[in-house]
């Protein structure tokens, strides 16, 4: 940093900047926060869904594949 006039110049680096913008996010949003919580809150429960429906399709394909199996010997 260097000195012009008597007064300090100050640089802020890319990190902070992202900080700062991030805070001003937090706090102007208001409402927007909750939105966003309610929709990863959503995705959660579908996700959980899906991986219930995927062990379940892995069950009947170990079935499946067993009943082959079984034909085949």
């Amino acid at each position: 940093m260097s000195e012009r006039g008597g007064s300090q110049g100050v640089s802020l680096g890319c990190g902070t900047l992202v900080l700062i913008a991030l805070i001003v996010l937090i706090f102007s949003g208001g409402g927007k926060m909750q939105d966003v919580e309610t929709k990863v809150d959503n995705l959660n429960t579908e996700i959980e869904n899906l991986r219930t429906v995927v062990e379940q399709q892995t069950q009947e394909i170990k079935l499946l594949r067993d009943e082959v199996a079984q034909a085949n010997k």
